[in-house]
């Protein structure tokens, strides 16, 4: 009998040791993932996931089937494997190199900065674009100022235009320099993402006092949720 418990104490030592290490450390939440992660890949089958030529990490592995376990399902039919494995990597990457990435919790990371869709645009390569350009204007500053230097950078980028077309991919934008308010926060949490920056779009349908909608940014920085106007010069 005291065989047996001592078999049991290591193995769930060894599971919560193997956690620890893990994108996702919630053992429930994992095998939930997993097992959504392997009806996604049944239903649109397995041509759709290949990693055969990706050196990924365990845990890159792992993020990359959080991407493909809750993405749209269009995005796992139209995007090659290659796409999202290069999209983690570059995820990675900021956390790595940036001085908040360590800081950010696991729960923000994987869903506010892992995560490349963020309205109905075309995905694109922007995150590999972004962080070339702001790591340097932003690598000695505190997160919460970085923040507002992305965006005073994305300012200077794209000017306000009203428009009814399909939201515009990040790098689109960037080629037109216009967007309206959709754009220009897909745009700016596009940015802030890809310095390892937890961020996401806020939406209204309907304002109370007026027939019209917007849409603006949340960051995070430090503990605590700010929203800004995206692509805007005041802070």
């Amino acid at each position: 009998m005291k065989r047996i418990l001592i078999s049991v104490s290591l193995f769930a030592l060894t599971l919560t040791a193997g956690a620890q290490g893990s994108f996702i450390t919630d053992i429930q939440y994992r095998a939930g993932m997993e097992s959504l992660f392997n009806q996604r890949i049944k239903t649109v089958g397995k041509k759709f996931y290949n990693t055969q030529n990706e050196k990924l990490t365990a845990d890159e592995q792992e993020a990359l089937k959080f991407l493909y376990a809750y993405m749209p399902l269009a995005d796992v039919t139209d995007y090659p494997t290659s796409f999202f494995a290069d999209n983690v990597r570059l995820s990675y990457k900021a956390r790595n190199e940036m001085s908040w990435g360590k800081n950010v919790p696991e729960l923000l990371f994987r869903h506010f900065v892992l995560p490349i869709r963020i309205n109905n645009e075309p995905l694109d390569a922007s995150r590999a674009y972004f962080y070339k350009e702001l790591k340097e204007c932003i690598k000695n500053l505190s997160m919460h100022d970085a923040i507002l230097e992305i965006n005073h950078w994305c300012h200077e980028k794209v000017t306000y235009q009203p428009a009814d077309a399909r939201t515009s991919s990040p790098l689109q934008t960037l080629r037109t320099a216009t967007g309206r308010c959709g754009e220009q926060s897909t745009f700016a949490v596009a940015a802030l993402r890809a310095m390892g920056i937890p961020a996401r779009q806020v939406y209204t349908p309907r304002w109370a006092h007026t027939d019209d909608n917007h849409a603006w940014v949340e960051a995070w920085a430090d503990g605590k949720w700010y929203f800004l106007g995206a692509c805007e010069p005041e802070p």
